[in-house]
């Protein structure tokens, strides 16, 4: 399944990244760094949209379509997360399955609404360095 991002449509790919086939067929291409935790995240059956290994560094580099007088200041803010957009339940698993690491760490989970309404999914950020910790939660 595929969410469209107003922050990251036709943005550029800023990240080295793998092709991927979802659970649903479709080809994609997942940043380096995330490719085992959104292929474990799949495995248990929990769906993604969209993800990003370094949100900072994607939004200085153009990955992300903020305006460009405004990219120093949201880079340095997110620098150092990433990011996964997913359906709002399964993010409500991930985050409930990561509590006893999320503990002054930054974790952050919103569910955007636009003028079209709620979107359909939520947007967990957390430290790119627990990715590692993330995927061996879910592999336990």
């Amino acid at each position: 399944m595929s969410q469209q991002n107003p922050h990251t449509s036709n943005a550029v790919q800023v990240h080295t990244f793998e092709m991927l086939t979802t659970p649903g067929g479709e080809h994609v291409q997942i940043d380096w760094r995330m490719v085992p935790l959104v292929q474990a995240l799949w495995d248990t059956g929990i769906g993604t949209f969209q993800c990003c290994e370094d949100v900072g560094a994607s939004i200085y580099g153009g990955g992300w379509l903020y305006p460009k007088p405004r990219r120093i200041r949201y880079a340095a803010f997110w620098d150092g997360f990433a990011w996964l957009q997913m359906p709002l339940e399964d993010a409500e698993r991930l985050v409930a399955l990561a509590a006893d690491i999320t503990a002054g760490q930054g974790w952050e989970c919103s569910s955007p609404i636009t003028a079209l309404g709620r979107r359909p999914g939520a947007d967990p950020y957390f430290p790119a360095r627990q990715i590692d910790q993330v995927l061996a939660l879910l592999m336990t």
